[in-house]
């Protein structure tokens, strides 16, 4: 608040209840303060009050937006998790592919191999005299 800011005095005048007045007289009394000191401390605790309940509403709603967004980053951990866990199987499945590839290539190239070695003409000799 600014320095510029001064305090005005201001008179009230209340018509207030027996029943109220007679409460006031007996409070005014247990805290040793007259009537005017003690509606002014009623006042000054209401307006706190007031005050706090109005952080407390709006820490409460911080509070709520934070929950919601704690939650959608939850499921997204979650679906990130799941998606994790498909690459793995995904990744050791195309392994397992690559692995047997490389295995037939082998074999082929191997068989390849020996078919050209049997078109050898020494090779027809041999399996001749067998």
């Amino acid at each position: 608040m600014s320095k510029d800011l001064k305090l005005q005095t201001a008179n009230l005048y209340l018509n207030i209840s027996d029943e109220w007045l007679e409460k006031l007289d007996n409070l005014a009394v247990e805290k040793e303060q007259n009537i005017e000191q003690l509606v002014l401390d009623i006042i000054g605790n209401y307006l706190s009050d007031s005050e706090l309940n109005l952080e407390n509403n709006q820490r409460l709603e911080e509070y709520q937006n934070l929950n919601q967004r704690l939650e959608v980053l939850e499921k997204k951990d979650y679906q990130i998790e799941r998606l994790t866990t498909k690459l793995e199987i995904l990744e050791k499945l195309v392994a397992t592919l690559q692995t047997k590839e490389i295995k037939e290539d082998t074999t082929n190239s191997n068989q390849d191999w020996d078919d050209e070695f049997e078109d050898e003409p020494d090779e027809v000799l041999t399996d001749f005299l067998l």
